[in-house]
């Protein structure tokens, strides 16, 4: 009976200096709260400006995939600085020439940059432009832009094919047709057209504002946009010409490797 009181005892006095032991630990530090989940990237969103005074009435603008390249937006910011410079000066110096007799009108520039595409490593952009600078009446015109992502500049449609002047070879057929097509529906006559000099001749595909074109939006480019601003291929009344050319089966063969996953 004492040896079970003394083992008792013992066991008791253990457990005692354990629990004692345990209270002397220092705490284990709180596990540190986990950091807020980063906020969402916000998308670019497109820029559009518009100014407007006695002098000149003033647009420039680009899409929200051309805002998200920053060297876009730094080639875009400087090219509108420089237009409404040139703009303004241009406006300034019509209005002084003016007598009283010739009344001024205030002049205009919109430029608005638009995505046609964009494929693999490619975006392609396209800006359709208008300009009254004081005479009978305004002009409009076109300019392309080719981005390629991986290279961070800007290269030439003809960079496109491994040999560019087989590639305006393979295409000026279906472009002159679809151009024909376009300008016999604009002056209602039938095919052939009639008449002589550049009325009716083809304007060559190589001189022409080219963009390649992801109509269908599946990321690839089926077709190249050719853009031809009046007195291009008709009198200004007729207009500009869009005229889209298919990349396909031979011409489609000459696209670069490096390119070959945009078409």
């Amino acid at each position: 009976m004492r040896k079970s009181l003394l083992a008792a005892a013992l066991m008791l006095a253990a457990c005692s200096n354990a629990q004692e032991a345990e209270e002397r630990q220092p705490a284990a530090p709180a596990a540190a709260p986990s950091p807020p989940p980063a906020p969402p990237t916000k998308p670019a969103a497109a820029r559009l400006v518009e100014e407007k005074d006695d002098l000149l009435e003033f647009t420039y603008g680009w899409s929200a995939e051309a805002a998200a390249v920053p060297e876009l937006v730094a080639r875009f910011e400087a090219d509108m600085a420089k237009q409404r410079a040139e703009g303004r000066r241009m406006a300034e110096e019509d209005r002084d020439a003016r007598g009283a007799d010739a009344p001024f009108h205030g002049h205009y520039f919109s430029k608005a940059w638009e995505t046609m595409g964009g494929a693999g490593g490619l975006l392609s952009l396209a800006a359709n432009i208008g300009t009254y600078t004081g005479g009978a009446h305004g002009m409009s015109g076109f300019e392309a832009l080719l981005w390629d992502r991986e290279a961070g500049r800007a290269i030439e449609p003809e960079a496109l094919f491994a040999d560019p002047a087989a590639a305006w070879r393979l295409m000026e057929p279906a472009y002159c047709r679809a151009l024909d097509q376009q300008r016999a529906e604009k002056r209602q006559e039938t095919l052939p057209l009639q008449g002589d000099g550049w009325m009716i001749e083809c304007p060559p595909l190589g001189d022409q504002v080219v963009a390649p074109v992801d109509a269908d939006e599946d990321g690839r480019f089926e077709r190249l946009r050719v853009l031809l601003g009046p007195y291009a291929a008709g009198p200004y009344a007729e207009g500009s010409y869009e005229v889209d050319v298919p990349v396909a089966g031979e011409i489609k063969a000459l696209v670069k490797a490096q390119y070959r996953g945009s078409f």
